[in-house]
């Protein structure tokens, strides 16, 4: 199949931009800004490939992940319905085209369907979204100053994660606990592990597909947000479980290696100016990968014309090769992270766990059941100590873990 390379501006040539247009009409829709990328992007360590993966590129990460590299033409009915739809109506909305994507997903879907679990329209909670540089700020660079902005909060169109029935209640105790992220400030792993505000059913989601009207450009800038969101969620897990053999070996080539995260990303042109048929869908597939560390980098596997029927079967053959990745894979990864932490946790059932700078233990003896004088009777000052322990208790997550 013949791709076009999809078209990216690069994010280390784009011209500074001063202070006072930033407030231009064309913030209104900022991931559609060609200084998007300078100043938000690179500043919190995601980098976006200018082309697309070259044949050799693919294939070193597919062989890596273990998933096939070619793309296998296989017609489908749902494929050609979708391409269908997508010829006659050059017009609609991004909520018509999320409703209209979703049964090609939910179809990819199904050899997996019962470990996997899609949402639409969901928005993120902010504690997995990769910090870079301090938000709002001028950094001293030696080649130019920047203008630092936070990375807006993903709601991607669709997003696909696993089942939380996937995980026993031990381990989604496990994922319940307080770590330290990136910047050594305390974050919640249950908000990390299940992203999803309102939702408890999806955990660690690994595949997102970001529609925009203005440019590819800017469907590939929401999803370079989302994806590295995705991979900096394990990332965050990796780092808590195997914080000792950090401390000791540091974060070396090995540890990369062994820790090297993947997700994907459907970035969808849903350009609606056109008003002939056959026209105005483009997408790419997006690898975001993330090497052991806390930098994130995005590349274009391939692009498809959504109006073609033949491009559209490629793209579901390659849909249902990352969800049998996910299950096979990705999910196996995450099981055994689970293992490391509970080793290193000790997590018993009915126990809470403090840090070991927490005098819990001191605590507990203060706590103890203890009589007033002459009467068999907690004291007032001990039946009221005891009731707020019994409180934070209930509130605090199941662990907490302090990292140096």
């Amino acid at each position: 199949m013949a791709s076009s390379q999809a078209s990216t501006p690069s994010s280390i040539t784009t011209p500074y931009l001063p202070i006072k247009d930033i407030k231009s009409p064309e913030h209104i829709h900022p991931f559609a800004s060609v200084y998007y990328r300078q100043h938000t992007l690179v500043p919190n360590r995601i980098t976006v490939e200018e082309s697309q993966l070259c044949d050799e590129g693919w294939s070193r990460h597919a062989f890596s992940m273990g998933m096939p590299f070619s793309d296998i033409y296989r017609p489908h009915a749902e494929a050609r319905k979708f391409a269908q739809k997508m010829q006659k109506r050059p017009r609609m909305s991004n909520k018509q085209l999320t409703d209209s994507l979703l049964p090609l997903i939910q179809t990819a879907m199904k050899p997996s369907s019962k470990k996997l679990h899609v949402e639409t329209e969901a928005t993120f909670h902010p504690d997995a979204v990769p910090k870079g540089s301090p938000a709002g700020r001028m950094s001293n660079s030696q080649t130019a100053p920047s203008w630092s902005m936070p990375l807006p909060i993903p709601k991607p169109n669709i997003t696909v994660g696993f089942s939380s029935k996937n995980f026993t209640t031990h381990e989604l105790e496990l994922q319940d606990g307080i770590i330290s992220d990136a910047q050594g400030e305390p974050c919640n792993l249950a908000k990390i592990s299940q992203p999803i505000r309102g939702s408890n059913t999806m955990c660690w989601p690994f595949f997102n597909v970001e529609i925009q009207h203005d440019s590819l450009m800017a469907a590939q800038n929401a999803a370079a947000g989302s994806g590295s969101t995705c991979n900096n969620a394990l990332a965050l897990l990796a780092e808590a479980a195997d914080n000792p053999l950090i401390q000791s070996r540091g974060r070396n080539l090995f540890w990369q290696s062994r820790r090297a995260v993947y997700s994907f990303s459907l970035s969808i042109h849903n350009d609606s100016s056109s008003s002939e048929e056959g026209t105005g869908k483009m997408a790419t597939l997006n690898l975001h990968s993330s090497e052991g560390g806390m930098s994130h980098a995005m590349a274009a596997i391939r692009t498809y014309d959504l109006c073609n029927e033949r491009d559209v079967e490629h793209l579901l053959t390659r849909l249902c090769s990352i969800f049998v990745w996910a299950e096979n894979c990705q999910l196996q990864q995450i099981f055994t992270l689970l293992a490391t932490l509970d080793a290193l946790v000790q997590l018993e059932s009915g126990r809470e766990y403090l840090s070991d700078s927490f005098p819990h233990e001191s605590m507990d003896t203060y706590t103890a059941p203890a009589t007033s004088p002459g009467s068999g009777s907690l004291s007032p000052a001990r039946r009221k100590l005891g009731t707020i322990k019994s409180v934070l208790a209930d509130l605090s997550p199941k662990w907490l873990r302090a990292q140096a």
